[in-house]
């Protein structure tokens, strides 16, 4: 019997700390459990929200697709609008039809003015070294020898545009003329 009441006295007093601490702490115990809950929903919200953002811009992206056929002005207007998104692959998206756009309809200048005031650097340095290309190839006839070697020099040592370049380089100094500097390239592949 004596270990009976020992024992309902030790559950007693074990209540009652539980009890206290739940008392002192009821704010934090809550706190945290409404935490528990509450990020995963908040966090769900937010992919929905971004997944139907990105939803929304690439929707307009194929709008204006369809619209630069019967509704030039309206699409490149569109276009212009999305290459200053945030979103890199919509700006990319964008950014390289309105060129390609440019091109097709012989205004090389207004090409060349999108890539050269277009701001954007992407995270892969992939893309910018293609923009720089793309600068090249546009402006090809018109390029100086000091543009073309600072728009293909590249820092990076594995550069996966390195014959490109190098064939970029070869074609200006045989479309200039410059026969000696032409071989001199040939001769570093």
């Amino acid at each position: 019997m004596s270990n009976e009441l020992e024992n309902q006295i030790k559950e007693e007093v074990q209540k009652d700390k539980i009890n206290a601490f739940y008392k002192k702490y009821k704010k934090v115990i809550n706190t945290i459990f409404a935490l528990i809950i509450l990020l995963p929903i908040i966090f769900q919200i937010l992919l929905y929200y971004n997944k139907k953002k990105d939803a929304d811009l690439l929707s307009e992206y194929l709008k204006a697709e369809t619209l630069i056929e019967n509704n030039e002005k309206e699409a490149v207007d569109i276009l212009l609008k999305l290459a200053d998104n945030k979103n890199e692959t919509i700006s990319l998206l964008s950014l390289n039809r309105l060129i390609e756009y440019y091109i097709s309809k012989d205004k090389k200048s207004n090409a060349l003015e999108l890539l050269e005031n277009d701001n954007t650097n992407f995270d892969l340095s992939i893309l910018n070294e293609l923009k720089n290309i793309k600068k090249v190839i546009i402006n090809f006839n018109s390029i100086k020898e000091q543009e073309i070697l600072q728009l293909l020099n590249s820092k990076d040592k594995n550069n996966s545009f390195k014959l490109i370049k190098k064939r970029l380089l070869i074609d200006f100094y045989i479309n200039n003329n410059q026969l000696e500097k032409a071989e001199q390239v040939k001769k570093t592949f």
